[in-house]
C-alpha cells in the first residue's frame, strides 16, 4: 500500500501500521529462515524449545498482522464514508 501524504494527514497513525507491519513481516521470515522446524507440527513436543517459541511469537505475529490489516481497512472504510458524505454536504 502507498500511503499519499494525503491520507497521511487524515490518518497520520498508518505510517506507523506501515512500519509495524513491515517490521512483523521480516520478524517471521527470519524466524522461520532460523527454526525450519516451526513449518512442522511442534505441538506435540512436550518440552519448551527455541523451536516453539519461535513457533509461538510467528503465530501471534500473524494474528498481528491480521489485526493491522483489518484496522486499516475499517480507517479506509471511515475515511470513504466521511469523504461520501463530505460530498453529499457541498451546495451549488
Amino acid at each position: 500500500m502507498t500511503l499519499e501524504p494525503e491520507t497521511l494527514r487524515r490518518s497520520p497513525q498508518l505510517a506507523a501500521l506501515a512500519i509495524l507491519r513491515e517490521a512483523a513481516e521480516t520478524a517471521i521470515v527470519a524466524l522461520c529462515a532460523a527454526h525450519p522446524t516451526i513449518e512442522h507440527a511442534l505441538r506435540n513436543d512436550p518440552l519448551p524449545s527455541l523451536d516453539r517459541l519461535a513457533d509461538h511469537v510467528v503465530d501471534h505475529a500473524m494474528l498481528m498482522l491480521d489485526a493491522l490489516d483489518r484496522y486499516r481497512l475499517l480507517l479506509h472504510d471511515l475515511d470513504r464514508l466521511h469523504r461520501g458524505l463530505a460530498e453529499e454536504d457541498v451546495i451549488f
